[in-house]
């Protein structure tokens, strides 16, 4: 039994689902009998191809060869590679007569091919009959999102802003004197390293001229100047880079803000008659 082109002509005015139940009634769909599920995917992919032979504009005759070449094909497709189902599609596809133009031949291909290799796994399924399919599945605790607080219990938009951003200048003013505490301790081990070195230029035997104790002194007070200096600039750049913030803080939300003027209204006289 093959579809005639009136039917085929029919089924191209209906709505999809209409015209999968003309079709039904072209073939003696004998391939899946008494799966009706099976029977259903077998009908819609031979729709699909179908459909598409139309809108490309292939005559009547050949939109018939198509319904039967892809009615046969679909079954043969069974428990085969990728590689052998596009040379098994193409042998088809080569049977029409006459022969597709190029154009439409790689249309068709390439509509088959894309319709049935990327879901290849699914269709083999279909094909063997796999539906009974286990499924793994997880149940997952949904947890609701906690219960808003009454709104008088809440923090106006402005105080939580001002808060927060207090809190922010409170971690950056630790961060800071820690930095400071840092410097300190490096400058007071620097101060004790160069004590130290002082100390170890000191001849073990004999004693020093008053000019050598001095040359001596002077490097090390030099020297301890020069670290006691550079920690001072680097505590003083600490402090000042801690002052700016606070002011910042205290610009945006000051402590007393201030009071919007309101203008009196002011009394008209009347004017003697």
């Amino acid at each position: 039994m093959m579809a005639s082109i009136h039917t085929l002509q029919e089924i191209s005015r209906m709505k999809r689902d209409d015209g999968i139940e003309r079709l039904r009634s072209c073939f003696h769909w004998t391939e899946f009998d008494g799966d009706d599920k099976r029977q259903y995917l077998h009908q819609e992919f031979v729709y699909e191809n179908v459909m598409l032979a139309i809108t490309r504009g292939l005559s009547w005759s050949t939109v018939a060869q198509v319904a039967n070449i892809t009615k046969v094909l679909l079954p043969k497709l069974k428990d085969l590679k990728p590689s052998d189902v596009i040379r098994l599609i193409k042998d088809h596809l080569s049977q029409i007569e006459p022969g597709l133009s190029t154009a439409h031949h790689t249309v068709l291909l390439d509509f088959i091919v894309k319709t049935y290799v990327p879901h290849q796994r699914l269709y083999q399924a279909f094909l063997n009959g796999e539906t009974g399919l286990k499924h793994i599945s997880c149940e997952l605790e949904i947890e609701s999102p906690p219960h808003p607080q009454p709104l008088c219990e809440g923090t106006d938009a402005v105080e939580w802003e001002r808060q927060r951003t207090l809190k922010d200048l409170c971690l950056a003013q630790s961060r800071k004197e820690e930095e400071i505490k840092e410097l300190k301790e490096k400058a007071e081990a620097q101060m004790m390293g160069t004590l130290q070195a002082s100390l170890n230029s000191l001849p073990f035997e004999g004693r020093m001229s008053k000019q050598e104790v001095e040359e001596l002194l002077q490097s090390f007070l030099q020297s301890q100047g020069e670290i006691i200096m550079e920690s001072l600039m680097k505590e003083a750049c600490l402090i000042e880079n801690l002052l700016q913030m606070k002011l910042r803080h205290f610009e945006n939300h000051p402590v007393f803000p201030e009071k919007h003027n309101m203008a009196t209204p002011t009394k008209s006289k009347k004017k003697g008659i």
